[in-house]
């Protein structure tokens, strides 16, 4: 997939969420390896099983999208919104996740290996707060 056509499903989908006719993205499977997707906005997008290895999400909101089992290897998520986004089984290895918001997002069986994540960060994700430690 060609970053054209990336750019298209995103446009559609921004409209999708503002009922303005386009639609869902729904990119189950699919290799977006290294695609420029700072800023993105896929919020509610299904995205399981997609190949986002390398890719630019920088600043991205993928508040609550379906990324599991989604291949985010040394993907750039620094500062993306992934509240309550589905990333059971998702692949983090090495991605940076700094300033990430994890908030009430499910990391179950998500392979964090050399991720570089906040503390803060992380305990959101938990469902906890840094005070109450």
């Amino acid at each position: 997939m060609d970053q054209s056509d990336i750019d298209r499903i995103v446009r559609d989908h921004k409209r999708w969420l503002a009922d303005d006719g386009g639609e869902q993205a729904r990119l189950t499977g699919r290799d977006l390896s290294g695609a420029k997707l700072q800023g993105a906005v896929l919020k509610r997008a299904v995205l399981s099983k997609v190949n986002f290895e390398n890719a630019d999400l920088r600043e991205a909101d993928l508040s609550d999208a379906k990324l599991d089992e989604a291949n985010l290897k040394n993907a750039n998520l620094k500062g993306a919104r992934l509240r309550d986004t589905d990333l059971a089984g998702a692949d983090l290895r090495f991605a940076d996740l700094r300033f990430a918001d994890l908030a009430g997002a499910d990391l179950a069986g998500a392979k964090l290996k050399g991720a570089v994540i906040l503390p803060d960060a992380l305990h959101e994700a938990m469902g906890c707060r840094s005070e109450s430690f």
